[in-house]
């Protein structure tokens, strides 16, 4: 990841943690976050890419907008106006004035999704996958707590109809990298369930940390169960034996 991008991604996985939170105003909160990261993300485009020295004028966003339409002729009008109507009409707002007011959870994701758009296209990447990795980093310890010791019991996924069991079978037995080497073990174990990327981080970062099923080993770069993940797929396999 290059440098000038690290405080981009971070800002959006601040934008995450706060919609995942109970914070009253969180969906407020998120916004402001997320149009923090599109401005650094334009000015970081300008001067890295595009290889424009800033002044002070580009300070002003009418000037930085300006200046990044000029750069990025392949993004329709659409998309900028959507950007300046949340910018003008909604984070402004939010951020000078109305600290009572909320924004609905289907207008925070289409803000994101519009800024993440522009994002990828001026620096040509994905941002997205790259902030699900962050979160979930962000969401999980790698303690010796966590570290499992015990023999990890026998158990095949055809075995248990529990969605969850499955997982937590596929992830004993191979200590996955990524979604690819979960699915690759399902096929060989002529297992039916496959996950979807995006299913997958979901669902890891739900249930890792150090009480919870998963952690992540930040030394070998693989998921791998705690000390409850492994204590439910015991109990799975007794209830399949005493099934």
């Amino acid at each position: 990841m290059s440098p000038w991008m690290r405080g981009v991604i971070d800002t959006l996985v601040g934008s995450e943690l706060l919609r995942g939170s109970t914070i009253p105003h969180r969906n407020r909160l998120a916004v402001i976050l997320i149009d923090s990261a599109f401005e650094t993300a334009c000015r970081a485009f300008l001067q890295h890419k595009a290889k424009i020295k800033l002044s002070d004028s580009h300070k002003h966003r009418d000037n930085l907008i300006s200046t990044m339409k000029s750069k990025l002729n392949e993004i329709d009008a659409e998309v900028w106006d959507s950007i300046n109507f949340y910018y003008e009409e909604i984070r402004c707002d939010f951020y000078h004035q109305s600290a009572g007011k909320t924004i609905t959870d289907i207008s925070v994701l289409d803000y994101r999704d519009t800024v993440e758009f522009v994002i990828d296209t001026a620096f040509a990447t994905k941002v997205r996958p790259l902030v699900e990795q962050q979160l979930i980093a962000a969401q999980t310890t790698d303690t010796a707590d966590d570290a499992v010791l015990h023999p990890i019991p026998t158990i095949h996924p055809t075995e248990s109809r529990d969605r969850t069991t499955k997982v937590l079978i596929a992830v004993a037995a191979v200590a996955p990298k990524s979604v690819d080497e979960v699915n690759e073990y399902f096929k060989r174990e002529g297992e039916t369930l496959r996950l979807k990327p995006e299913e997958f981080t979901t669902f890891l970062a739900r249930n890792s940390g150090s009480k919870k099923l998963f952690y992540y080993d930040r030394a070998a770069r693989r998921w791998k169960l705690s000390k409850l993940g492994l204590d439910k797929l015991c109990a799975a396999k007794q209830e399949d034996a005493n099934g």
